[in-house]
């Protein structure tokens, strides 16, 4: 499979090779993105079945596309009135097992790990700790 280039129609801001990097990930950060790379790194979907795949709204996975197909992971493909999504460097295949396989081995570790969980938003405070609430003591 050939690596296929994806040239942007505006220019882009310069970025430290670590910061590209850093947003390399981010891509692959989000759980739909990648529950999506994972069914088409296998063969090609559609949208809509990549939407009855996720149970996301079509609009959110053609977000989620959109994303991946910038970042370089993905490149569409039209059949008449269908879209359909294909992995564009089989290296995507070796990154995600890669990922399976440290998260396997270090499951927990991860579970574990709050810091991560801040920039969501989702940060849980851990057992035996509580939340202060802002304006209170």
């Amino acid at each position: 499979m050939a690596i296929e280039a994806v040239t942007p129609p505006f220019v882009l801001p310069d970025l430290s090779d670590v910061v590209l990097t850093a947003k390399f990930f981010r891509a692959l950060g989000d759980p739909t993105r990648l529950r999506m790379l994972e069914a088409i790194v296998k063969e090609e979907k559609s949208v809509s079945h990549l939407v009855e795949l996720t149970g996301a709204p079509q609009g959110r996975v053609s977000s989620h596309l959109a994303c991946l197909r910038w970042c370089g992971f993905v490149r569409a493909r039209r059949d008449g009135r269908h879209v359909y999504y294909r992995v564009t460097d089989p290296r995507v295949k070796q990154i995600l097992r890669l990922g399976d396989s440290l998260v396997k081995l270090h499951a927990e570790r991860i579970r574990a790990c709050t810091i991560v969980d801040e920039k969501t938003g989702s940060r849980r405070p851990r057992e035996g700790f509580s939340r202060r609430t802002p304006g209170r003591r």
